[in-house]
Parts: C-alpha cells; sequence; structure tokens
C-alpha cells in the first residue's frame, strides 16, 4: 500500500480518492543530478508551474514511460523513461540531447510521483501525490537527435555486489570521509581559467599538485551547474577529469574541490589518519607452491 503526501490539509488526498467525484492525474518527475541540483518538471494538461511538498514543478518535455512494477524479494525492477526533446526545454540553459550526450544524467536519481487533481480548471492545485517509482539512473540508450531513454532501476540495484564488506587488499577499504575514515571534507572553492575543455582546464587553485586527485568537483554555476565529476589528476592548478562534462567551462565557471585520497597509507599519513587506515600493504602476495 502506498501512502499518500497530502499538498494541503492532512487527509484530503484520500477524501478526494474516496469522494466519488470525477478527479485528474499526472506524472511529476523529480530529477537529482549527481552534484546535487534537481530538476523537476510535470506531465499535467496545463502549461504553467505546479507546485507540490513546497517545491515548483515547470512544464516538462513529453515524457513516455513505461509500466511500472513492484517486486517482492530483491529482484530489481527497472522503469525506461524516454524524453522527447524540445528545442526549449533546456538543463542549466543547454539543450537536453547534448546534455545527455555529455553523459550529464550519470549517477542522478529519479523519483516519480504520481499526483492528484481535482481538475485542471486554474487555479490548477495538486492535493496529493503517492511516489509511483524511485531509484537510479542506470542506463542511457536510444539516443537520437529528437529523443533518448533512461533506465532507471529501483534501489534494490545497490544490492548488486559480488563481494563481502572485507578483502584484503593494500589500498584501504573506507570511502573517503565516510564514518569510518573520520576525515571531515576539505572543501575549496575556485574559478575556471581560460582555454578549458570538456576534460581539462585551468583554475584558480593554488594548492599542492595532487591535493585533489581522486576527488571531487562540483560546478556551482554556469552550463555544467549542478554536475560533479570525479578529478582524475590537479597539477600546477589544473584540474583533469575522469570523465569529460557535457559542454566545456566557461572562464570564471565556479565550483567546489574537495580533498581527495589515493586509498595508500602514504596518503592516510599525510592527512594524520593513519589511525583509521584500513589496508593490508604488508599481506604477502599470492605465490605457487607446488608446479
Amino acid at each position: 500500500m502506498k501512502t499518500p503526501i497530502d499538498n494541503g490539509p492532512p487527509g484530503a488526498t484520500l477524501a478526494l480518492l474516496n469522494g466519488g467525484a470525477p478527479f485528474v492525474m499526472a506524472d511529476l518527475w523529480a530529477i537529482k543530478l549527481n552534484g546535487g541540483a534537481v530538476v523537476r518538471w510535470h506531465g499535467a494538461g496545463v502549461a504553467g508551474p505546479l507546485t507540490f511538498n513546497g517545491q515548483t514543478y515547470a512544464k516538462g518535455p513529453p515524457i513516455d514511460r513505461g509500466k511500472i512494477s513492484t517486486k517482492l524479494g530483491v529482484e530489481v525492477a527497472t522503469i525506461d523513461v524516454t524524453i522527447a526533446a524540445n528545442p526549449g526545454d533546456l538543463i542549466n540553459g543547454q539543450p537536453l540531447i547534448p546534455f545527455a550526450q555529455g553523459r550529464g544524467f550519470d549517477g542522478a536519481t529519479l523519483i516519480l510521483y504520481r499526483a492528484f487533481l481535482a481538475s485542471w480548471d486554474p487555479p490548477t492545485t495538486i492535493t496529493g501525490a503517492v511516489i509511483a517509482f524511485s531509484g537510479r539512473i542506470t542506463a542511457l540508450k536510444d539516443l537520437s537527435r529528437a529523443k533518448f531513454t533512461l533506465t532507471v532501476s529501483a534501489w534494490t540495484v545497490l544490492l548488486n555486489v559480488n563481494m563481502g564488506p572485507d578483502v584484503f587488499q593494500a589500498g584501504c577499504l573506507n570511502t573517503h570521509y565516510d564514518a569510518a575514515c573520520g576525515l571531515t571534507p576539505v572543501n575549496v572553492s575556485g574559478a575556471v581559467a581560460a582555454g578549458a575543455t570538456a576534460n581539462a582546464f585551468g583554475t584558480t587553485l593554488t594548492n599542492p599538485d595532487h591535493f585533489f586527485d581522486k576527488g571531487v568537483l562540483t560546478f556551482t554555476s554556469g552550463a555544467n551547474a549542478g554536475l560533479s565529476r570525479a578529478v582524475q589528476s590537479y597539477v600546477g592548478g589544473a584540474i583533469t577529469v575522469a570523465f569529460p562534462l557535457p559542454f566545456a567551462p566557461a572562464p570564471g565557471d565556479a565550483f567546489n574541490a574537495v580533498r581527495g585520497c589515493l586509498l595508500t597509507m602514504a596518503d592516510c599519513t599525510a592527512q594524520g589518519n593513519l589511525i583509521h587506515f584500513r589496508g593490508q600493504p604488508f599481506t604477502p602476495p599470492a605465490v605457487q607452491a607446488v608446479v
């Protein structure tokens, strides 16, 4: 049973559904990009924005979704969402097709709400909604000049890990800044310098070389606002990202960079956190005892 989320007085959604009077329904889409920015669209039969749960949902592009199924156990439910990209449908001021092609939806999550309204007549007000599906965007397919399809997998997809919680390895088993690591994230603000490409760019940062290697960079302005990328290398104030950005940053685009960790004993020592190091760099390598 799905619990309704009232957009007004408590119990209003159930009263609408049980009242016997006609009502209409609409899909609400909340897509959270990997940098934390959220894109909110609605597919209702009205042109203007709608408000739900304190957030504004703009009229979105035409979206065709597959049937929603609920599965017991740990089997991963999926839903395909096909988005038709009109020229006026933008993310951070950029068209949807280049944004998707540039891996802008990598690591994003999606929540689909099924909203209930008394009618389309103005003032159009959402009475309430239920969460119809939520999960992580795991695939981009059928990309063309006019549309593309996103596969969204339910949260049980996170259980698809074929290893135990601990393994013997030289590198640290912790995730940088998690509870086991215990460090507080080191955040540094910076801006892009001239001559940037989608893969590499100079910055205003003055930290020592390799300070941000394997860290995370999140843009806070410009065409890539709200997107994050892993930092492949940081040398001489210039950053190379692990995967290209959808758009080459413009000079002055602001970002937030978080110091990385190579998960080695030396790097853990440099960050003053050796006591929490969970690697086994001195484990003897496997050898063949009998030929």
